[in-house]
């Protein structure tokens, strides 16, 4: 582990190791084998040569057939070793058993990639999937030959006319656009074409990963922010393998103008609860990927059709560049629609233009009082109230004189007349192809085919349901927000502990052989790192409990720690609130018999007595680890009902101070500690933000040593901040 750790690299660093050329052959071959092609039609091996044919695919095709022949106009090779030249890009129809052998042949004729179809890898669990992975990976590596897949379902590349796969929209027609797609889950693609279609926006390139044997989604993402036919990239994801290296990539996409939109698969917090620390169990997998996903500046959606959508929004790189007042208008033709569209802008919290109440001020208000025999008008603004769409036209234009920039979102019912349609349709396209925002409509009951056609060709995607539309949109404004936030970040290097601390640390965790360092152990370690631990003694009986006590003063806390035993309150080895010696030595007396129930090694216990320090509130702060994406700060409401209150959130390490006081301030722990502030007359944020960079240091030092760390409760008082528990899981 380094000393030093950097969050943002600096502008256009390339990750170690990147080609930006390397996938060429993959991405846009110049001749495609398809091993396993037929001349029948209905199998899969004639529909794969069927589509790419029907694509309009400019390279040269080779179907491998042990048959041979000619059909329709193609030679069939019997092998990939008689095509008479070396192949950029096969493509595998064949079942997993013969994959092997076929990979072996494809490296020996110099095949620079190849896309593998067949299920029946790794993914299985089996033994035996896990071999027939393991030999084309090995076969592949040293060939230096591209694998995608296996378990894949093709690949799209519209501006190159290669629709090299077998899904039903592998033979629909290829709308080429700025849109690219990589994606863990390849089905999904039958269901995102047909609503990237149905918004109006075409594609560059998709690219489903199967079981990622020799590239996975970071080789993708890489491949993509380079290619100058992506300018939008949205990913599909289940998990990824180096959060690191994701967040350099992420930066990088940044400051391409390269905005990313992620899909998550997998919210479940799955294995969380096993988990012997309480920031574990209360982290989950989902939450640590929202909190790489939030700081490297990409909104997370939650449907296909809202990553269509917000894909599309953003083609239009100015919708990213928004500035002045980005509020919502909204606009409808019943009052019904009005509601429905503040209610939902305001659950996710978008704001609507104006003063924040609906009304209008400034040149809008001006041109809404010269209008005669017309209802209220506010925000969402009510085409009954205006008796019509005429006057929008006006009202448009003097919202763009207000510097009222946002995005506008239009409730649509069918309309008597093709031409009353149209009149809410133009001003609507009109300002969006002026000013760049972006514009939706939402019409639950569905629009004229030839009415939506004319939205779509205007890159104005119209929504069925309410709920996707504004998560959409919400997708947007996140990615405005922070490409804003990127534009003001800086380099910093993270803090760590001094080389002696580091070495004692990683020590003494290595010396402990349980699942677990007891609180003694471990609020040693949080002390020296620079955490605020209460003060404690270890005694020995009953007589030293006493004597701690009376040289703390009463009231004191007296602990026994038992091996195994990592929640001692839920153990009832815990006395608060002794506020007399005979009260200590009572306590001492119960939780030795208690110890001694426990069945473990009572030998072995200690126990431990603390000042009894008084607070306002109870936190908890501490660490988690998620394999492949790395170590997180943990911060939330605390104490013993902390996995009750559920109230967290998570940080990647390494993040700046800046950073860190602006997400604590995001969230309820925030809220509470800026309300405690006031009448403690000390920002005990800042206390906070002063002990969860302690523990981020100390991560640093020993990040391959750590699992998680527990400081639970971090009591919250007027004079500032004191853990009274703490628990460290080694990593092994």
């Amino acid at each position: 582990m380094t000393s030093k750790s950097t969050l943002i690299p600096p502008i256009g660093v390339r990750p170690t190791g990147s080609d930006p050329g390397r996938l060429r052959p993959l991405l846009a071959p110049e001749s495609v084998a398809i091993v396993g092609a037929s001349a029948t039609p209905g199998k899969y091996g004639n529909t794969v040569v069927k589509y790419l044919q029907n694509a309009g695919f400019k390279g040269r095709i080779y179907p491998i057939n042990p048959e041979g022949g000619l059909h329709e106009g193609l030679q069939f090779y019997k092998s990939l070793a008689e095509v008479p030249e070396r192949i950029d890009c096969a493509f595998t129809v064949i079942p997993a058993g013969a994959t092997p052998a076929i990979v072996k042949q494809g490296a020996a004729a110099g095949v620079r990639a190849m896309i593998l179809g067949a299920s029946g890898f790794a993914e299985m669990g089996s033994d035996a999937g896990r071999k027939r992975q393991d030999e084309i990976v090995e076969t592949a590596r040293a060939a230096g030959m591209i694998i995608l897949g296996p378990n894949t379902n093709g690949i799209w590349n519209a501006h190159h006319g290669l629709a090299l796969g077998y899904n039903t929209s592998h033979g629909e027609p290829m709308r080429p656009g700025c849109i690219s797609i990589a994606a863990h889950s390849g089905a999904l693609f039958d269901s995102f074409i047909p609503r990237l279609t149905n918004f109006g926006c075409g594609f560059a390139k998709l690219v489903p990963l199967g079981n990622e044997a020799t590239l996975d989604m970071l080789v993708m993402l890489d491949a993509l922010i380079d290619d100058p036919e992506t300018q939008v990239i949205g990913l599909i994801m289940e998990a990824i393998r180096d959060g690191a290296r994701f967040r350099r990539l992420a930066a990088r996409a940044h400051a391409a103008g390269k905005p990313i939109f992620v899909l998550k698969l997998g919210r479940s917090a799955a294995g969380a609860t096993a988990a012997i620390a309480h920031s574990s169990r209360l982290a989950g997998s989902f939450r640590a990927y929202e909190a790489l996903l939030h700081d490297c500046g990409i909104p997370i959606v939650r449907s296909i059709e809202t990553l269509a959508a917000v894909c599309t929004l953003a083609s239009d790189k100015r919708a990213l560049k928004l500035d002045g007042d980005i509020g919502l208008i909204g606009v409808s033709g019943s009052g019904g629609g009005c509601s429905l569209m503040a209610d939902h802008a305001a659950e996710r919290g978008i704001a609507l233009a104006g003063d924040g109440d609906g009304a209008w001020t400034g040149h809008t208000a001006e041109v809404i009082a010269g209008f005669s025999g017309i209802g209220l008008v506010r925000n969402p603004i009510d085409g009954g109230n205006l008796h019509g769409w005429d006057k929008l036209p006006d009202l448009m234009a003097s919202m763009e004189r207000d510097q009222l920039n946002g995005p506008v979102a239009g409730f649509a019912h069918r309309l008597p007349t093709v031409a009353a349609d149209l009149s809410l349709l133009r001003p609507i396209v009109a300002r969006k192809q002026r000013t760049g925002a972006p514009a939706v409509m939402i019409s639950p009951g569905g629009l004229r085919p030839e009415v939506q056609a004319l939205y779509a060709a205007e890159g104005v995607p119209v929504f069925s349901d309410l709920a996707a539309c504004f998560d959409s949109l919400r997708a947007l404004y996140d990615a405005i927000d922070y490409a804003k936030e990127r534009r003001s970040v800086r380099e910093w290097s993270a803090p760590t502990l001094d080389a002696a601390k580091a070495r004692h640390v990683r020590e003494t965790i290595a010396a402990e052989k349980g699942e677990f360092l007891s609180e003694i152990e471990s609020a040693e370690i949080l002390r020296a790192a620079g955490v605020p631990m209460v003060e404690s003694r270890v005694v020995a009986n009953a007589h030293h409990a006493a004597e701690a006590a009376a040289a703390f003063g009463f009231p004191v806390v007296l602990k026994a720690i038992v091996p195994g035993i990592a929640h001692k309150n839920d153990a009832g080895l815990v006395a608060v609130g002794l506020d007399t010696v005979s009260a200590v030595v009572t306590a001492f007396g119960e939780l030795a018999e208690r110890a001694l129930k426990t069945g473990l090694d009572n030998a072995a216990a200690r126990f431990v007595v603390q000042r009894q320090v008084p607070s306002r509130a109870e936190i908890i702060i501490g660490t988690t680890f998620e394999t492949g994406i790395g170590h997180f700060l943990v911060v939330g409401l605390g104490g013993i009902h902390a996995e009750l209150l559920d109230s967290v959130v998570l940080l990647p390490v390494p993040i700046s101070q800046d950073r860190l006081e602006a997400r604590i301030a995001e969230t309820k722990v925030g809220a509470l500690l800026a309300r405690l502030s006031k009448s403690a007359g000390r920002d005990l944020s800042a206390d906070v933000v002063s002990a969860l960079t302690a523990l981020q240091s100390l991560l640093l030092a020993a990040a391959d040593d750590i699992s998680s760390i527990d400081v639970n409760p971090l009591l919250v008082g007027s004079a500032g901040v004191q853990a009274v528990d703490a628990l460290i899981v080694p990593r092994r």
